[in-house]
């Protein structure tokens, strides 16, 4: 492909470090599912090693075996839902998994104890995705009760942290949850307590408890404007998260335009004047949102260059009249800085009507990243 990510490994190691200074004790657990938010599972691993996080968080089995097969000694939690079939195969990677509805639960209490893998018990607090409802606890826990040596953790997931400046539900959630906890120590479990994602472990130091899993920001972006605007006001002062991703691309065809022709499909675009715009050999296949067509900007020679006509499967053009001294294969910025001017994946989020987590996990799996 004719664009290409440069990962910051340095960039991934300060966010670790930022986030374990900020929870002090509490284990922070990157969460590398995705692909690693679309940045390269392999490519973020690498960065990470030589920190040794003791646990890696991933939705699924297969990702778990791409970390076994590059080296990670260390734990794997599968926080996606995981077949009843598939639980000696997670047992044999040892990756810890998630107990989030009956029947697996049934079968994991049910299958031998070689076969069966470590796992956490899910509550549902009040997303209505995962887990079981907090009235539902007191029928299970004597199911597990006899398994309690594989059983590791109990958790939860917030719902409405990072939308809002004021944690009223979220605060509601943790109460439902601690009153599970609790229950299940009055019942004699041993249980490691998690509820935290990025916001809610930004924002809420009672619910970083044993550990926090650190998804977006682990990646140097905060997980909302309203995110940062609670921090601020919460501590007084901003921590430094950095971007670890730089997108980029490089011109194609230089090509001129006359007044009053149509660029692109659907005739979505008219040139008013003469005009020079630029193709670059990426489209919606490589990750690049269709929804940023005429409304979009890219970077080139430090400087704004407008998205012209519809963004294409494998093609887009931009328009280049203001620059000189062009040349064909000359870099072009998608995500990243160029100068004083940067583009960051919440402004082509924007663009695109959805958020910043949606931008980067959907870039390509194809497109060649590298680390510096």
């Amino acid at each position: 492909m004719r664009c290409s990510i440069q990962l910051d490994a340095a960039a991934l190691r300060h966010n670790y470090q930022v986030f374990q200074s900020l929870v002090g004790d509490t284990e922070v657990v990157p969460v590398v599912k995705s692909n690693a938010y679309g940045h390269g599972l392999r490519e973020v691993y690498l960065a990470l090693a030589s920190l040794a996080p003791s646990t890696l968080a991933v939705n699924y089995l297969s990702e778990a075996s791409e970390l076994r097969k590059l080296g990670f000694k260390g734990n794997i939690m599968v926080v996606g839902p995981v077949r009843p079939d598939s639980l000696s195969y997670a047992a044999e990677l040892s990756a810890d998994i998630f107990l989030t509805e009956i029947h697996i639960l049934k079968t994991w209490c049910m299958t031998p104890s070689s076969s069966r893998p470590r796992a956490h018990l899910k509550i549902d607090t009040g997303m209505s995705r995962q887990g079981f409802r907090p009235e539902e606890a007191e029928s299970i826990l004597p199911l597990l009760k006899p398994h309690q040596a594989q059983l590791l953790g109990i958790c939860s997931h917030f719902s409405n942290v990072e939308d809002v400046l004021e944690q009223t539900f979220a605060n509601q959630q943790l109460e439902r949850f601690m009153k599970v906890f609790q229950r299940t120590k009055d019942l004699g479990f041993n249980l490691l307590p998690h509820m935290a994602a990025s916001s809610s472990a930004l924002l809420m130091q009672a619910s970083r408890m044993a550990m926090v899993r650190v998804g977006i920001s682990s990646y140097g972006l905060w997980p909302s404007r309203a995110t940062q605007l609670s921090f601020l006001q919460s501590y007084g002062s901003m921590i430094d998260l950095k971007p670890v991703l730089t997108w980029k691309s490089e011109i194609a065809i230089l090509k001129n335009v006359e007044a009053g022709q149509y660029i692109g499909y659907g005739c979505s675009y008219k040139a008013l004047r003469p005009m020079q715009i630029a193709v670059l050999p990426l489209g919606y296949y490589e990750g690049y949102p269709r929804l940023a067509s005429n409304r979009g900007h890219v970077l080139i020679q430090g400087q704004r260059c407008p998205i012209v006509g519809r963004v294409c499967m494998n093609m887009m053009m931009v328009d280049v009249s203001h620059l000189s001294d062009l040349k064909l294969e000359e870099e072009v910025t998608l995500i990243g800085r160029d100068g004083l001017e940067i583009i960051e994946a919440s402004h082509l989020a924007e663009w695109a009507d959805t958020i910043h987590y949606e931008i980067v996990t959907q870039l390509n799996p194809g497109i060649p990243r590298s680390l510096s």
